[in-house]
């Protein structure tokens, strides 16, 4: 007997446009007792990723430079789902000189779920915000509409 060729599958396309990233304006700031002040301006939420636009400034006389990133680092939504960072290549711990300023884009993988009313960010996990090395820093992030 002869065999039928097997069958290919084929995803669905998708309908209509993909959904653009939903972008909101934020003016958040966390400040870690090591230093560390750190300002989110906006929240873009994709569907393949979650990006803040950031601004993050060190100002310390015991030591030169702190890490943001050394311990787990992540945004967490109100159902306890963590987004963890995307590390960049040039600065896996998000390194910042005392005296310096930060300014960009923190990506964390994956979407939030578009009901979510607040994100927490999370810098450091389980470390004190003195910690001069790598300061533990958790901020609220309210979103609007939800």
């Amino acid at each position: 007997t002869a065999q039928a060729p097997p069958r290919r599958q084929t995803l669905p396309a998708p309908r209509g446009p993909t959904a653009a990233p939903k972008t909101a304006p934020l003016a958040i700031q966390g400040v870690a007792e090591a230093g560390v002040t750190v300002r989110i301006k906006a929240v873009e939420i994709g569907a393949d990723a979650t990006v803040l636009d950031v601004s993050i400034s060190f100002a310390n006389r015991i030591t030169d430079t702190t890490m943001l990133a050394l311990a787990d680092t992540y945004l967490q939504d109100e159902s306890g789902a963590r987004l963890h960072i995307k590390r960049p290549d040039n600065n896996r711990d998000i390194t910042i000189r005392e005296g310096e300023t930060l300014d960009g884009k923190l990506v964390f993988m994956g979407a939030v779920a578009p009901t979510a009313r607040k994100l927490k960010l999370v810098f450091n996990d389980g470390n004190e915000s003195d910690n001069i090395v790598a300061p533990g820093l958790v901020v609220d992030l309210p979103l609007q509409g939800g």
